[in-house]
């Protein structure tokens, strides 16, 4: 009896450090389901159609190094809720990286939802409010205001918050779709540069938020015609209680050809209503049309959220896109019912 009560008191200190080493990691599981009726007209057309809204289904682990440094990583599936198939790429975000007193580093696949955030498109998720969803017919992220948000063959770095001041930075090879062809003059990842810079101010902390972002693409052989050179934005917020407010300035630089545009000026501005166990969010923007020096595009969304519990918002919206004020019978009208789930 003796001995085998030694042979267990052996073994329960012999597993000791490896329960330790497991209890000094963890895993999370996240996501979304967010799904629409969608019911809108362009023109004579109509259209009823039930749609995704950027549903996803997560992974975050973190392991403790001692000291203070944390080892980070995470994956990141965007998928349809209304049809179960996987997005293109598959992954949202797929990253490793480091967390400690000096801030956070991360290189892969990265988007906001990373430990270093995402230094232009993080002033935006900071310090104003989407209209229930950056997704579907509310989406402004990349085709109003171009922040940049998820891009391959990136590394990442978020400073620690100085004096409520945060300071991102991204710098990437080969953005996502531009292709590599032998041929040239994009041969191999390193034949395109970008890096993305921003300043936060209070996050989270009081009722002002300010932010400034810049980026910029450098390319073998030089920026092609109507091609992306770099961009600044603007950020600023204030919470006054029940209502939150917003703006939204920036500019697109372009190498133009002779018909188009080489500045492209971005305005947003917006504000919420929180009413508790309900919220009213809108906003309204433009942006320049590249291709039409006479063009703009015009978007106002608004939306009534209601909260039935703290993981689950059933919302209607309300949303007219014209792609360009130039052009007459492009503008869409549409209305939104949906419910979003995160767990």
């Amino acid at each position: 009896m003796r001995k085998h009560v030694v042979k267990l008191v052996a073994a329960a200190c012999a597993g000791a450090p490896l329960l330790a080493m497991a209890q000094s990691s963890s895993v999370t599981i996240y996501g979304r389901l967010d799904a629409s009726v969608d019911v809108s007209k362009t023109g004579s057309t109509s259209l009823h159609e039930m749609r995704d809204n950027a549903s996803r289904l997560g992974f975050r682990g973190t392991e403790d190094l001692g000291g203070g440094l944390r080892a980070v990583f995470g994956l990141e599936y965007g998928f349809g809720a209304d049809t179960g198939a996987l997005g293109t790429p598959a992954f949202r975000n797929s990253f490793v990286g480091l967390t400690g007193g000096l801030g956070a580093f991360a290189m892969g696949r990265l988007d906001s939802a990373n430990p270093t955030g995402s230094p232009i498109y993080s002033l935006i998720t900071r310090h104003s409010e989407f209209v229930v969803h950056d997704a579907g017919v509310t989406a402004v992220g990349t085709a109003v205001l171009n922040a940049r948000n998820r891009v391959s063959n990136a590394l990442g770095y978020q400073s620690p918050a100085l004096g409520n001041f945060v300071f991102r930075a991204r710098y990437y090879l080969n953005g996502t779709g531009v292709a590599e062809t032998s041929a040239g003059p994009i041969r191999a990842e390193e034949d395109f540069k970008s890096v993305d810079v921003s300043v936060s101010y209070g996050e989270g902390k009081g009722p002002l938020g300010l932010g400034l972002g810049y980026g910029k693409d450098s390319r073998n052989g030089g920026i092609p015609v109507n091609g992306f050179e770099d961009k600044w934005m603007a950020v600023g917020s204030y919470d006054f209680g029940a209502v939150r407010a917003w703006a939204i300035v920036g500019q697109d630089n372009f190498r133009a050809g002779p018909a188009t545009r080489s500045k492209v000026g971005i305005r947003y501005v917006g504000a919420s209503l929180d009413l508790g166990g309900s919220k009213i969010i809108g906003n309204y923007s433009t942006r320049d049309v590249q291709s039409d020096r006479r063009g703009e595009l015009k978007k106002v969304s608004l939306a009534y959220a209601h909260r039935l519990s703290k993981r689950t918002t059933a919302y209607v919206i309300l949303d007219r896109t014209d792609r360009n004020s130039n052009v007459s019978g492009d503008a869409t009208r549409t209305i939104s019912f949906g419910m979003q789930h995160n767990f």
